[in-house]
């Protein structure tokens, strides 16, 4: 069966990359090459959502060691009720990557470069399935999304099984805990991340959604429409039953005139 190719482009050879942003943990100073269609997604550029729904193609500009990888991308700007606090979001745990022996000669609008593809077998189920950015108009209207290669040549049934576990809660995301616990947080190998804004303005009004469908990164929306009150209904009652009366009491007094 052919393998679903997954091929990231470098803007340039000669740009310096900041591979995974300021404070992220586990960190990497690896750049993985990240591209939508013909848009490189590198070095915490702004994306335009809509290029950003179906899932990204991926590579190195340096062939990586190790027969088996792991990708993880993940929003760290989730609104809260208490802003400007953030929480995070689990977009994407996919395992049984693999790379390209050779390096492969790609294009972007943005330039040019030799990179070593990654890619994902067909018949290997993502532990968290891609959820496109959907910045929802609150506090931060911008939000970043990192992506981490983790090496998974080497790790256990067990470790592969936390990160499946872990993957099943997509809200509050810790990568440095899940990949601790998996036995993984030292195999990091290269990571990157964009930014994709909602132009606003800022909604005032929150309501409850799925955290893990539809791409939503979050709540948005207005609250659905209250029903009616017992006590509104046995007033409206209460005034038909009466108008009712009166106007059976005037039919009497015609009849009898």
């Amino acid at each position: 069966m052919q393998s679903k190719s997954l091929i990231a482009l470098a803007a340039s050879t000669s740009v310096a990359l900041a591979a995974t942003p300021s404070g992220f943990e586990p960190s990497s100073e690896n750049s993985l090459l990240v591209t939508y269609g013909d848009v490189a997604a590198l070095d915490g550029t702004v994306v335009a959502k809509d290029i950003t729904q179906v899932s990204p193609t991926i590579a190195t500009q340096s062939k990586l060691d190790g027969s088996s990888f792991a990708i993880l991308m993940i929003d760290l700007d989730i609104p809260t009720t208490n802003p400007p606090e953030t929480n995070t979001l689990l977009h994407w745990l996919q395992t049984g990557l693999t790379q390209s022996s050779s390096a492969v000669a790609l294009n972007t609008t943005s330039g040019s470069t030799n990179a070593f593809v990654l890619s994902v077998p067909q018949d290997v189920a993502a532990f968290a399935e891609y959820l496109g950015p959907a910045p929802p108009a609150r506090i931060p209207l911008s939000h970043e999304y990192t992506e981490i290669i983790v090496d998974t040549s080497d790790a256990s049934e067990e470790g592969l099984s936390a990160l499946k576990t872990a993957a099943a809660n997509r809200l509050g995301f810790n990568a440095q805990s899940v990949l601790t616990s998996a036995g993984l947080a030292d195999k990091v190998v290269a990571g990157n991340y964009f930014v994709v804004t909602n132009p606003g303005p800022v909604q005032d009004t929150i309501a409850s959604n799925s955290t893990t469908g539809g791409g939503n990164d979050t709540n948005s929306g207005s609250s659905p429409s209250a029903s009616p009150s017992p006590i509104t209904n046995a007033a409206v009652l209460h005034r038909a039953s009466a108008s009712l009366l009166a106007i059976m009491i005037v039919g009497v007094a015609f009849l009898a005139l």
